[in-house]
This record gives structure tokens, C-alpha cells and sequence, in this order.
């Protein structure tokens, strides 16, 4: 406290200012533009749009870690004013992970598809279950 009182005093500010790498609310809008990304990446789920948002969601991730560091501790303040950007990196984050299911389920589809195309179907008038990877085991 007398600290704080000799600073004021001083001109110097008790609170020191946050740089935009260490500001909570910078780091999650930085996460938001990140997963909105991905997610527009998403609506057209090729194979090259899907890596893209694979590096972006690992971008995300990198930045996520950045704010589990920078989150205030029990400022009721900060807390407060971060409620709505995290709803809505969260609503953002939910929407990802929709399109991401839709697209597995595709690909899904899509292989066993291929998969009865070239196995035929079975007597019963279904696609045979698809084959899993073939393994090698060689010990010397």
C-alpha cells in the first residue's frame, strides 16, 4: 500500500499497462479472428482447406496458452469484462467443431463408398466392412 501511495506520489502508475501479447482481452480477440478463419475455411471442406484450418487451430492453440498465462486472478473486473468475448470465442469454437464433424462424417461416407465400389457388397445387399490398415512387423 505504501508502495502504491509513494508511486502516485512519484507520477509513476501503480497498475503497469499490458502489452497487446500479455492483454487477455487482445489474446482472445486474436483467437477469435484465428477460429473465424477456420471456420470459413471449413464451409468448403477440400482437403486443402482442412489442412489450412488444421495450422490455424494450431495457431489457436499456441495463442490459447498465451491467455491461460495472461488471465487476470480475481480481478472481478477483468473477469467480467472478458465474460462476452470468451461466449463468444466459445459459440465460435462450437461452430468449428460442427463443421469438423460434417466434414469427418463426409469423408467417412465417402470412403466406404469407395469402398463398396471396389469390394462389391455382400449377400445381404450391404458394403463389407472396410479394411484396416495392413501392418508389417519385421524383427531382426
Amino acid at each position: 500500500m505504501e508502495r502504491d501511495k509513494q508511486r502516485d506520489r512519484a507520477g509513476a502508475s501503480p497498475v503497469k499497462a499490458k502489452s497487446p501479447a500479455t492483454d487477455p482481452l487482445a489474446v482472445v480477440g486474436e483467437l477469435r479472428v484465428m477460429v473465424r478463419d477456420a471456420r470459413t475455411r471449413l464451409t468448403t471442406p477440400t482437403i486443402e482447406n482442412l489442412e489450412d484450418c488444421r495450422r490455424r487451430l494450431n495457431e489457436a492453440a499456441t495463442a490459447f496458452e498465451r491467455l491461460q498465462i495472461a488471465l487476470p486472478t480475481g480481478d472481478p473486473l477483468h473477469d467480467a469484462a472478458l465474460a462476452a468475448p470468451l461466449g463468444a470465442l466459445r459459440a465460435e469454437l462450437a461452430a468449428v467443431a460442427i463443421l469438423l464433424d460434417g466434414a469427418a462424417a463426409f469423408y467417412t461416407g465417402w470412403m466406404r463408398l469407395a469402398s463398396s465400389m471396389i469390394s462389391g457388397y455382400t449377400a445381404h445387399g450391404t458394403p463389407p466392412p472396410s479394411e484396416g490398415r495392413r501392418r508389417v512387423l519385421l524383427e531382426v
